[in-house]
Parts: C-alpha cells; structure tokens; sequence
C-alpha cells in the first residue's frame, strides 16, 4: 500500500508537533531484500553519488571520461580560450559538506566531457542521414510504469497508473523527500537529519544570537536549492525572524 504507484497525497494542515508531525516532507524508503531493512538514502546532493558510484561501477568508457581502477578521470581537449585540462576523482572515505561541495564542482567538468561526446555521436547521426527526433509509442489502455531521471541535487523517479488510456494515479518522488525525509515509523531519521545530529557547532554566537551558520552549510551541500527550507526552532516560543523571497525579482543577501 506505500509503494509510489498506490499514493495519493491529500494536504491536511494541522499544528506543528516537533515530537511527531514536525515536517511537510513525506520519508520514502528504499527496502534492501539482503537485509530486509528500509533504508533512507542519501543521494549525497546528485553530484557526489553519481561521482561515487560512476567510480566504482566502472561502466563508462567514453574518449573524454573514463571510470577505471576506482576513479573517474576526465580530459577535456582545449578550448578557443581554455587550454587541455585532465582531472581525477577518487571515493574519499567520508560524506561530509567539504567533499560533495568538491564533487559539484568536478561533476560540472563530467557533464562537460560527458556532453562533448554525445553531442559528437550526435553530429555523426545527423550527417548520415538519421534527423529523428522522437520515436512514435501509443498509450495502453491499462499499464503502470516508472521513469528514474537523475536531477541536479539527487534521483528523481515518476510513478504513474494508467487506466482506459488516461492518468490514473501519478505520484513523483523529487529529490526533496529523499535528501530532506523526517524520521519514519521507525524512527530513523533522514539524511539532513543525520548529517547535523551531533555536528560541530564552530559558530561563536550564543542562544540570543544562533544564526545555524554550520547547519544551514550542511544542509546547503545536499541541495543548495533549500536553504530557505530549514527552520530552526529555538525554544521558549521566540521566532528569530520570518523572510518571505519571491522567486523571481528577489535578491538574496
């Protein structure tokens, strides 16, 4: 009954209870049958995960980059201003801001080899002739499917049901729920959650000035997308401040 093609989301908003219904965001859970657990994953903010398992998996074998002995290697050929440029990303031993900050950084020169190269394949289609840019499908009159897509900050999966040839049920699950999942029936927690549980606070300011400097830079390093997101709840029933940023014309300082 929970799994993506049976759900049905119907807001109820009620009040904020921090020792049970403290968040919005639903908790999906992948079930691993070698352990018979359902485990909150961690898509390390979509850089750092496909870096990682790129690395190990070994499968991409492309002029540009390369996944061998463990490592991702990328060589970019010179530019008209830029000259050839080779780079190297091995696992590190630990998930933290530091290393998936760094992962974003060398999956943009992954795209960039990665790009080059389709673009390349796709050129040699073109000139031979092949100017397809679709494949004809029709819709079945009674189906469920799934897509996977990997976005910006972490996986992206579409769930759907489909009956008479319409819509039946749809159901997405964004990066959101996965990175930013409250604790579930069981109690675990996830991997925002996780991150800054027992984290060290090297802000100098005390209770009546906390700004949540290094919790707001761990949660930015999943997913720099939802820093207005976290809200942090300091006793006593004070509110620190409320900012309302329209999403467009706002300027963030």
């Amino acid at each position: 009954m929970r799994h993506p093609w049976n759900q049905t989301t119907f807001p109820d908003p009620q009040k904020r209870d921090f020792g049970e219904k403290y968040s919005w965001v639903m908790s999906p859970r992948w079930f691993d049958e070698g352990s018979g657990d359902h485990l909150a994953l961690d898509t390390g903010g979509g850089s750092f995960a496909r870096l990682y398992v790129t690395a190990l998996a070994g499968l991409v074998d492309t002029p540009y980059v390369t996944a061998r002995d463990g490592a991702v290697k990328i060589s970019l050929p010179r530019s008209r201003t830029l000259p050839a440029m080779d780079l190297k990303w091995s696992p590190p031993a630990w998930s933290n801001a530091i290393e998936r900050d760094r992962a974003r950084v060398y999956f943009v020169v992954y795209a960039a080899g990665m790009a080059l190269h389709f673009l390349e394949r796709a050129m040699t289609r073109v000139r031979s002739g092949d100017t397809r840019t679709l494949t004809d499908f029709e819709v079945p009159d009674e189906t469920i499917g799934c897509g996977f897509h990997e976005a910006v900050r972490g996986v992206l999966s579409h769930h759907m049901v489909v009956r008479d040839g319409k819509i039946a049920n749809y159901h997405p699950y964004p990066p959101t729920p996965w990175n930013g999942s409250p604790r579930d029936s069981l109690g675990t927690p996830g991997p925002y959650e996780d991150a800054v549980q027992n984290m060290p606070i090297f802000e100098e300011n005390g209770p009546e000035s906390f700004k949540g400097v290094d919790v707001m830079r761990a949660v930015r390093s999943f997913d720099p997308c939802l820093p207005c997101g976290v809200h942090m709840y300091l006793g006593g029933g004070r509110t620190l401040r409320t900012v309302h940023s329209p999403m467009f014309g706002a300027s963030h300082g």
